[in-house]
Parts: structure tokens; C-alpha cells; sequence
């Protein structure tokens, strides 16, 4: 396993396509996340080494400066398909992140039926907007190489500048897809993109409303509605936006080649049509487990007979073949700005500080009001301040696990069970 401690250049690309050719397991390691956060994920996946571009952070292992080099063209050797391809580490529950392993098989098959169903071609121009920590990257990344198209950076400058990226776009009329989440969309309407004729959008990470998808459709191309965990390798449904919206809502489906989707109830049955229940995937590109968490594993697979499938823990309602309404969450897994976020590893990293007797941590509002709301019980009144609390999460969470809000309570409200009640938060103003 080879830790990619990597800015945002072409550079990049090359380390993670070096990795595959020589059937090596790379694991994202995001410079703009707090170092300890990085070396946590370093120790839990057991790197090898660390390949960097930069001042090189102390990790458990050793770290290797990435040079350049002139060269022929290179065969691409078999590799075996089962062998890793990637580990992608996602929030954990216990405080402690998890790694999704998946296959080389995983990803080909993904690839396959993506850049199949998008009709991707070697005339593509594709912009890389999205941080390497988030398994959709891959897309970005390798979608376009996978038909002989072209992947173009967004630098680190760009890629965090709605105005200069929209800019870009302005500027470069051939780049042909810009995928990205509903929050990162808003942004650049925000900023004043017109939008481009011959683009064709991707927009997944969150639930897409009515509103960002009218407007989005009607300054594009096309639009895409994706939806897939990183357990099932980056998007499994990708159904294309039109105007006007059935019914007036978005639904997501348009199970992609080699998927099956299935909503099934508590006992793992399916449900009657227009049900509700949890959304289940059945696929040979599903990941190969947790990393050295077999436990974990256990919990969200659904096995019936030969049959193995991935429970994702997504509320949904069938409303026809392949076409389901997204309804939230079953547990206290939480998507904001697009990552996948366990509240409680940011309790845990809340109940970690000295001083904080108590935590807890909910989404509250939605859309671009949707922010993170931590709740504090001090062991001591006035020990602590809101704003130390934050520096202090800011030193192992990842900028959008922060709470925006922090409220200190003199008890966090809990009935004579002694569970926390989380109906009786109260709302942060």
C-alpha cells in the first residue's frame, strides 16, 4: 500500500496510475487535512511508503520525494483482478477512520460501465475539481484516460475559487464534463457562471433538489443525477436530468451495467412496490471489505444464498423499475457538501478534549444552510471556549467535520434512560 501525498498537478495522475500498472494499492492522502489525521490513516493502513511532492510530513513509514522521468511508452502488465486497486478511508463511528478496499476488478468494471453509459470518447476534455479523498476523483481522473480522452487539473488555487473556475470554464469551451456536488454547484451559480451549451454536468455527494436541477439543466447540455457509496466503487445509478421533472421532483435510478439495486426491509426482504425501505446493491464491483474490520464488514452485508449485497443504509421508495426517491439516512451517518460523515467520530474527537465532558453532533438545516451543529458538556463551566474547542478539532478532523457551530450546555438533554435525546437539542441560531 503507497500513501499519495500529492498537490493537485498531472503529477498525480502519474503516481496513481504508476500504482496500478504495477498492481500496487494507493491510498489518497489529502495535504489540505490536518497531519494528524494523515498519519492516523498512515498507521491504520500499514503504508509501505509515502510518495510526496512537498515538505514530507513524519509518517510510520518511509517517504519518498517523486521524480520525473523521460521514458518510452510502457506496457501495461496483467495484474491480477482481485488484487487491491485503491483504499479509500471514510468516517468512522468509533472516532476512528475506516478503510474501503476495492478491487482492480471493482474499478475496471465501474469504469467500463461509467464511461458506457456517459458515451465518453476520446474527444473528451474532462476538468479535475474534486479532492482525491473523495472516491468520485476517480471518475475525473481516470474516466476520461479510460477512452484516450484528456483529464485537465484544477490547480489547488482554482479548484477552491468558484470565481476562477468559473472563469475557466468561460474561458476553455472544450472542456466537455465538470462533475461535482449540489454545494460546490451552487457555489459557481453563486459566483455568476452562465453556464455552457456543449458541457455535460455530473452532480452526486448529495440529494440534487428541483431547484439546483432546473437550473442546471437549462445552462448545460446535460445533467447527470449520481448516486453510489464508496463501498459500491464511486457511483452505481446515473440517470440523466430532464426538463420538465416528472412529477416535479428528481429521482435517482439507471442501475449502471453490472449493478442491481433492491429496497428491502428490516428482516432483508424486499418490500412491496411504493414501500419504503433500505436501499441495497448487488455487484462483483462492491469492495472487499473493511481494512482489518471484519466486524464492520459483516454489518452492512446482505447475504441471500449465493448472493452477497451491500446494505447502504439509504432510506428509499420505489416508484418504478430502476427509479427510486431518496428519503435520508437509517442511522447518524450524515452527507454534507458531498462527504459521507459519521457523527460519532465527531463526538468522539469532541469527548477526546480535556475539559469536555459530554458531546454531542447533528446536521441541521439543508441545502446551503446545512452545517454541523456540536453541542458541549464542559466538565468545569468556562473551561473551555468555543473558539479552543475548534482550533483543537481543527488539529485532527478534516475541515468539513468541523461543527460551524458549537453550543456549550450546562447538560446535554438525556431522559431517565440515560441516552442521549437528540430531538431535544436545541436549534443553534
Amino acid at each position: 500500500r503507497v500513501g499519495l501525498h500529492l498537490g493537485r498537478s498531472p503529477d498525480l495522475l502519474a503516481a496513481l496510475l504508476a500504482c496500478l500498472r504495477g498492481g500496487l494499492c494507493f491510498v489518497p492522502l489529502e495535504p489540505d487535512f490536518p497531519a494528524r489525521r494523515l498519519q492516523a490513516i498512515a498507521r491504520e493502513a500499514q503504508l509501505a511508503v509515502v510518495l510526496h511532492d512537498q515538505p514530507a510530513l513524519s509518517f510510520c513509514c518511509p517517504a519518498q520525494p517523486l521524480t520525473r522521468a523521460d521514458c518510452a511508452p510502457l506496457p501495461w502488465p496483467k495484474q491480477d483482478p482481485e488484487l487491491p486497486a485503491y483504499m479509500m478511508f471514510t468516517s468512522g463511528s468509533t472516532g476512528t477512520p475506516k478503510g474501503v478496499v476495492i478491487s482492480r476488478r471493482a474499478l475496471a468494471l465501474f469504469l467500463q460501465s461509467a464511461t458506457d453509459r456517459l458515451r465518453l470518447a476520446a474527444d473528451c476534455r474532462w476538468l479535475f475539481v474534486t479532492t482525491p479523498a473523495f472516491d468520485i476523483s476517480l471518475l475525473e481522473m481516470l474516466g476520461p484516460l479510460w477512452v484516450g480522452g484528456c483529464a485537465e487539473v484544477a490547480d489547488s488555487r482554482t479548484y477552491k475559487d468558484p470565481l476562477a473556475l468559473a472563469e475557466r470554464l468561460t474561458e476553455q469551451p472544450a472542456i466537455s464534463h465538470l462533475q461535482a456536488t449540489p454545494a460546490f454547484w451552487r457555489m459557481l451559480l453563486k459566483a455568476g457562471w452562465p453556464g455552457q451549451s456543449q458541457l455535460t454536468a455530473l452532480c452526486g455527494g448529495e440529494a440534487l433538489d428541483t431547484t439546483l436541477a432546473q437550473q442546471l439543466r437549462s445552462r448545460c447540455a446535460r445533467l447527470w443525477n449520481c448516486y453510489g457509496p464508496t463501498e459500491a466503487t464511486i457511483w452505481s445509478l446515473l440517470r440523466q436530468v430532464e426538463l420538465p421533472l416528472a412529477q416535479g421532483r428528481v429521482s435517482i435510478g439507471g442501475s449502471l451495467a453490472g449493478y442491481r439495486h433492491w429496497v428491502m426491509d428490516e428482516q432483508g426482504k424486499p418490500v412491496a412496490a411504493g414501500e419504503r425501505g433500505e436501499l441495497c446493491i448487488e455487484s462483483d464491483a462492491l469492495f472487499a471489505g473493511y481494512w482489518q474490520r471484519d466486524d464492520l464488514t459483516a454489518q452492512v452485508t446482505l447475504m441471500q444464498g449465493q448472493r452477497r449485497l451491500y446494505r447502504t443504509g439509504d432510506r428509499v421508495r420505489q416508484l418504478a423499475e430502476d427509479e427510486f426517491e431518496y428519503l435520508g439516512r437509517r442511522d447518524d451517518q450524515v452527507k454534507l457538501r458531498g462527504f459521507r460523515i459519521e457523527l460519532g467520530e465527531v463526538e468522539a474527537g469532541l469527548r477526546r478534549l480535556a475539559g469536555v465532558q459530554d458531546a454531542a453532533v447533528r446536521l441541521q438545516g439543508s441545502g446551503e444552510t446545512a452545517c454541523l451543529v456540536g453541542y458541549v458538556e464542559l466538565a468545569t463551566a468556562g473551561s473551555l471556549s468555543r473558539l479552543v474547542i475548534r482550533k483543537a478539532l481543527q488539529q485532527v478532523l478534516p475541515h468539513y467535520m468541523v461543527p460551524a457551530r458549537i453550543l456549550l450546555l450546562e447538560a446535554l438533554p438525556k431522559p431517565a434512560s440515560g441516552k442521549l435525546d437528540r430531538k431535544a437539542l436545541p436549534l443553534a441560531a
